[in-house]
């Protein structure tokens, strides 16, 4: 009796350990570690469960639709969401490290207007609000002809809701994407984070430089190259070759025209070109991957005003630079092990529905 005792006491010491290693043990361990502050398996689980339960949603309506080759890719791409997730997790961290450095930070009220517009933005487009037709009387009182196209709005109002409305579409989004209020706070308020870190770099970019305004004829073979050069020199007009021979199909219709750009927007072949071609005049054919170029660089501003698009994409570049030199530092501890990637997929099978 004493040693069925202690078999029955040994195997469940051992069963017990067990759990506690599958349940407990394995769950604080770290995924990834941030400045010294570790991201544990745990909340990674937390953050994958909803990504995991859209795609098995997405999957399962495939399956019985009967593209089996579609839910393939879904079940594979399952597989890789805890790497996907803690990415995205570690770039968060070292957003808010950056931005407490910085002495930036964010209030709940922002959190909440940020969310207020994605809701109402999301109300907008699924329920879009009908365009009215212009009456005779509309055209007397503007003096604008029936059917005359009316001018495009320079700005676009912000959608809003009533608070009565808000609430419910919120309630429902949140029901939608099986997600808690909370997460989903958390997921915006990483999202304004972000926005400010690119705010600061923003503020910091030159607002102009030295940029050129050029057009270009863009073919692949030497035989379009002469015949273009030759409709030139009939004094065939430049935009009007463009749009016969040029295979730029973004600035093909318009006539080859590729408006103001910086240096470094261009490859390097056709950015030595056009910055360095006289005003006006035509220049040598010019090599570059894309094919062959003619170019006529039309004005030249060493200080030209950027745009507000371009100032967004430096602004892009800039963070994105910031992000690449800090992803690879010693700072940034990558833990998430196979073994411990194993254990997230399992416990989002357990749940599986």
């Amino acid at each position: 009796m004493w040693g069925t005792a202690c078999v029955l006491a040994a195997m469940a010491g051992i069963l017990g350990f067990g759990y506690w290693r599958e349940n407990v043990a394995r769950a604080a361990e770290p995924a990834a570690a941030v400045y010294g502050e570790n991201i544990s398996v745990s909340e990674l689980l937390e953050r994958v469960r909803p990504r995991a339960r859209a795609l098995d949603a997405q999957a399962r309506f495939y399956e019985q639709q009967g593209i089996t080759q579609a839910a393939t890719q879904l079940n594979l791409q399952r597989s890789r969401v805890p790497d996907q997730v803690l990415d995205s997790m570690i770039e968060e961290k070292l957003v808010r490290h950056e931005d407490e450095q910085r002495g930036i930070s964010i209030s709940e009220d922002e959190v909440d207007a940020r969310i207020r517009k994605e809701i109402a933005e999301q109300e907008a487009l699924s329920q879009p609000r009908p365009t009215s037709t212009p009456t005779a009387t509309d055209a007397a009182a503007t003096g604008t002809p029936v059917g005359t196209p009316a001018p495009t709005p320079t700005a676009t109002a912000v959608p809003t809701l009533a608070e009565s409305e808000f609430a419910n579409a919120y309630q429902a989004f949140l029901e939608r994407a099986n997600l808690t209020d909370q997460y989903y706070r958390d997921l915006i308020r990483a999202e304004v984070y972000k926005d400010r870190l690119k705010e600061s770099f923003a503020q910091v970019l030159p607002r102009a430089e030295d940029q050129v305004h050029a057009r270009h004829i863009l073919v692949d073979n030497d035989e379009s190259l002469q015949n273009a050069r030759q409709m030139l020199s009939d004094g065939v007009p430049f935009d009007e070759v463009a749009r016969q021979l040029s295979t730029d199909t973004g600035s093909r219709e318009a006539g080859g025209d590729l408006g103001w750009f910086g240096r470094g927007a261009m490859n390097p072949p056709f950015e030595q070109a056009a910055f360095s071609q006289p005003i006006g005049e035509i220049g040598e054919p010019v090599q570059s991957p894309n094919g062959l170029h003619i170019i006529q660089v039309l004005e030249h501003d060493s200080d030209h005003p950027l745009t507000q698009e371009q100032i967004d994409q430096r602004t892009s570049q800039a963070y994105q630079i910031w992000y690449a030199g800090l992803r690879g530092s010693s700072d940034i501890q990558n833990q998430l092990t196979p073994e411990r990637r194993a254990w997230i997929l399992r416990q989002l099978a357990t749940r599986r529905p």
